[in-house]
């Protein structure tokens, strides 16, 4: 059984950005959202589906094949739309759900690791667990929820996210001090791009 499903939200219009679709700028050498995944792809999380919407064919193509992707059809909705596209393309019985956004580049596969292994070191004993890194106090991405709240993620109304889900239910939060400040930084204008200096 695979343990832990994650997936990767890259359903974005990237308004924000401008013309440009965030996730196919360039990161180290190659897009975004190639880094992102490459990542992911390096740590121990090996149930891994990827959310597409805005540009899905142009993002699709550059993605490598062995790569499960899933189309949300109502992407324009917002981003609870496609966590809840990427729960349902999960047929296995898994114990949590990671949800990983793919404008934070910065998350590397230690990182994921890290939340990963502390949330498989808890859930037995908290089948409701879920799992948010923090830092400084701050919290991050990405989070594990528990499959206790399969149903609960299907049924959310609001568009932007599950936070609420998290809100409801903070008896169950647990929270993993990080060491570094990656699981807080995300891209999201072409100030955020240029302060970085990724591109060079």
């Amino acid at each position: 059984m695979d343990s832990v499903a994650a997936i990767l939200l890259a359903a974005g219009s990237s308004r924000r950005m401008g013309k440009k679709n965030k996730l196919l700028l360039p990161y180290q050498g190659r897009s975004m959202i190639e880094h992102q995944v490459e990542e992911i792809q390096q740590s121990s999380l090996t149930n891994f589906r990827v959310v597409l919407g805005h540009d899905a064919e142009k993002i699709g193509a550059i993605l490598p094949s062995q790569i499960n992707t899933v189309f949300n059809a109502n992407h324009l909705t917002g981003m609870t739309s496609s966590i809840q596209s990427g729960i349902e393309a999960v047929q296995e019985n898994v114990k949590g759900y990671m949800i990983c956004l793919s404008d934070m580049p910065w998350v590397t596969a230690k990182d994921y690791d890290e939340i990963l292994h502390f949330f498989l070191k808890n859930i037995d004993k908290y089948p409701r667990l879920i799992v948010q890194p923090v830092y400084q106090q701050r919290r991050g991405h990405p989070v594990i929820f528990s499959s206790y709240y399969k149903k609960e993620l299907l049924d959310h109304t609001a568009p932007e996210g599950c936070r609420e889900v998290i809100r409801m239910n903070k008896k169950e939060v647990r929270h993993l001090d990080m060491k570094a400040p990656n699981v807080l930084k995300d891209i999201d204008t072409p100030g955020d791009y240029q302060a970085t200096s990724i591109n060079d």
